[in-house]
């Protein structure tokens, strides 16, 4: 992962470890308003579409043999100021950005996201794993996730947990936190799709968790419809 990925990371972990569950292990309180999660998930996503996009044609143009493009950006004039803010406050309010329609590229985002995610997740965990009770099996802990995890992160716990017994975990969310804001034009499967790459982000978080608990895991998400989310968990056998 680059170092830029890497900062992502732990400024994303700080901001999540300053929720108000810290208080109840630490003196000091510090605090963070759940809605900056809400605004910080768009950007994050932006960002690293962004970045990636950049090197995927500074890749390209390096192959090709060619110089690479000047990528600083001249000093942005007074329309062009008042055009970015409302940008960035259409995006605050329906909660979408636009995605690339490169599945190649896509997928890069969605490894440094799930990254991202799954090192916030070894930090909650380290952080935040109960001392009054052990976590002794994976359900435990994936009910640790669906509990604690969960009300800390979105302020309720998961609607519904199923497993098999067997190594798979069905976590439901019938009210997704992060999707609640998001509206469009188009419902159905064109807005399951275009809301993807905003779950990827937690799909790291359940990971890195039940990684700092010795479960090593395979996490997929989607959703049917907004703003429902179900996330599978797949345990991987060290054989």
């Amino acid at each position: 992962m680059s170092d830029g990925t890497s900062t992502v990371a732990e400024t994303t972990a700080r901001l999540f470890s300053a929720l108000s569950l810290d208080g109840k292990q630490s003196n000091e309180i510090r605090q963070v308003s759940s809605g900056v999660l809400e605004f910080l998930l768009p950007e994050l996503v932006n960002t690293l579409v962004s970045t990636t996009l950049e090197a995927k044609l500074l890749s390209e143009r390096i192959t090709l043999g060619l110089e690479p493009e000047d990528t600083s950006e001249p000093t942005p004039t007074k329309g062009e100021e008042d055009n970015d803010q409302t940008s960035i406050q259409n995006t605050a309010t329906s909660g979408w950005i636009d995605l690339p329609d490169d599945k190649e590229l896509m997928e890069q985002v969605y490894v440094k996201l799930e990254m991202v995610g799954f090192r916030v997740g070894r930090r909650l965990a380290e952080r935040f794993a109960p001392l009054n009770r052990r976590l002794t099996d994976t359900l435990d802990v994936v009910k640790f996730v669906c509990k604690d995890v969960w009300v800390m992160l979105f302020n309720r716990q998961i609607d519904n947990l199923k497993t098999n017994h067997r190594g798979v975990y069905v976590l439901q969310d019938n009210k997704f936190k992060w999707f609640l804001r998001m509206s469009g034009n188009s419902g159905g499967a064109a807005a399951a799709k275009r809301a993807q790459p905003y779950i990827w982000l937690p799909c790291g978080i359940i990971r890195g968790i039940l990684d700092s608990f010795g479960v090593s895991t395979v996490v997929i998400a989607e959703t049917l419809g907004l703003p429902q989310c179900t996330f599978q968990i797949k345990v991987v056998s060290d054989d």
